[in-house]
């Protein structure tokens, strides 16, 4: 197995001069011009509206510490949207050439057969107001092949030095979102982003260490650092032993709180809560709006303009995002909602979209001094495989993953083995102890959540796996 542990190989270039590259993403002029074509080419009247997603990246990845892949990958889709007296059809394609066009477009408009006419629908939305955050890094998009590669070898030297075994993903890309339509909706925005995360295994397979994060911009991540970290995990959790589950004291690093309340993200619909049974229902068809839903040390928002999260301005279909406290001080204060929700229920047409990043309010105890303060409980790194069994409740399951330690009198006493928790954010984030300070985390969308001290928190069953 000790054979297999060599530094990475290093790859050519695929692009050594990524900023003269202009196939890498569309740009608003070519956005614009595709719209334009797919209005030329649309026949029978009506409306017409597209959205584009453009999105390159450039990736590395590796296991047992050798380069396992590599790419530049470029992708481009276009959603059609044709609406003729109210009825609506939609159609995708990554196909632009003018039959192809044409032939989406044909698609769309049987489709609109398929609906009841309607001449009072609302148009398609004409133009809106955004923000205009800052989502643009020089360091991301210029991170060639070469320079990805010569950072996992660097990064992979400590792990092979210590005759442990890594395995990592590091990407940089663009993602770009257009929308236009006949109405006179004409968005665009292009937004970098950052990731990097690694594993770190002993040979016997008893120890496993995680650590990765997302950001906007490269050089904003400390990927030194994170590996460094990943390593100590590994280290400090070989030869696990096995413990009795029940509920405990748990502290949960940020990662592991974001495996958990982004289900609560997820669940913020309104509409849902008011016909449906949801975690924010209060009684049939009302919501928990005005309800403390949680400790009231947390206040949860959102805000496109958040320096350290922020993210394209507007939704799918063009709608404007806004700073939002979704909960303040533990209280319900808002979930979103869509423009017929908006116009049907609420006598206006301005929905509040969910961007699903978010921000979780802390306080200022750092992971230390939760230990110390612990007479017994478990410090989690992370979950995996977390599932929700009811959504009433918001009962969830899950397993710990890469890092679980058995906490007494103010000490790490040793690594424990897995356990699978059942449990629900909301029990859970009522009973908070300790609050430490928000950080980034590794997702899709920005998140910044602090570590958690919470009181018994429910392990159901041990899982035998590192």
């Amino acid at each position: 197995m000790m054979s297999d542990m060599t530094t990475p190989r290093r790859f050519l270039p695929l692009d050594p001069d990524p900023a003269a590259d202009p196939a890498r993403y569309l740009s608003r002029a070519d956005s614009e011009a595709l719209f334009h074509r797919v209005q030329r080419l649309s026949a029978g009247g009506g409306e017409v509206g597209v959205t584009i997603e453009s999105r390159w990246t450039g990736n590395l990845r590796w296991a047992r510490n050798r380069v396992s892949s590599s790419g530049d990958t470029s992708d481009h889709t276009l959603r059609i949207t044709r609406v003729i007296r109210g009825a609506r059809g939609d159609v995708s394609t990554n196909k632009f050439d003018d039959v192809s066009l044409t032939l989406a477009l044909q698609t769309a408009e049987r489709l609109v057969q398929f609906y009841s006419e309607n001449p009072d629908a609302n148009p398609l939305p004409g133009a809106q107001t955004y923000l205009a955050p800052k989502l643009w890094s020089d360091a991301s998009y210029n991170l060639s092949a070469l320079t990805r590669s010569d950072a996992a070898r660097k990064l992979t030297e400590p792990v092979v030095a210590q005759q442990l075994v890594a395995a990592g993903y590091l990407q940089t890309g663009v993602t770009v979102r257009s929308i236009y339509n006949t109405s006179g909706m004409n968005a665009y925005y292009a937004a970098t982003q950052a990731e990097y995360s690694t594993t770190v295994r002993n040979p016997q397979e008893t120890g496993s260490g995680w650590a990765g994060v997302t950001k906007q911009d490269w050089s904003t991540i400390d990927a030194k650092t994170i590996t460094s970290l990943a390593l100590k995990k590994c280290v400090d959790s070989a030869d696990p032993r096995a413990i009795e589950p029940g509920r405990y004291t748990v502290i949960m690093e940020p990662q592991a709180v974001h495996n958990l309340f982004v289900f609560v993200i997820y669940a913020l619909d309104r509409y849902a809560a008011e016909n449906f049974q949801t975690v924010f229902t209060l009684r049939p068809g009302q919501s928990k709006i005005g309800v403390k839903v949680f400790d009231d040390r947390l206040t949860v928002s959102t805000d496109p303009m958040d320096p350290e999260a922020g993210y394209i301005p507007f939704d799918y279909e063009g709608y404007p995002y806004r700073a939002v406290k979704w909960v303040e001080n533990g209280v319900l204060k808002e979930l979103a909602y869509t423009r017929q929700y908006a116009l049907s229920q609420l006598g206006h047409g301005v929905p509040l979209p969910n961007p699903n990043a978010y921000r979780l309010s802390g306080g200022n105890t750092s992971l230390d001094e939760m230990i110390a303060s612990t007479e017994r409980g478990l410090l989690v790194t992370r979950f995996g495989g977390v599932n929700t069994l009811d959504g009433a409740s918001l009962l969830m399951t899950g397993v710990s993953r890469d890092g679980l330690w058995l906490v007494e009198k103010g000490k790490i006493k040793f690594p424990v083995k897995n356990m699978r928790f059942t449990d629900s954010p909301m029990f859970a984030f009522n009973n908070i102890e300790q609050l430490g300070i928000p950080q980034r985390v590794y997702n899709w969308s920005p998140a910044i959540v602090p570590p958690i001290k919470v009181r018994d928190f429910n392990f159901s069953s041990m899982s035998d796996a590192v």
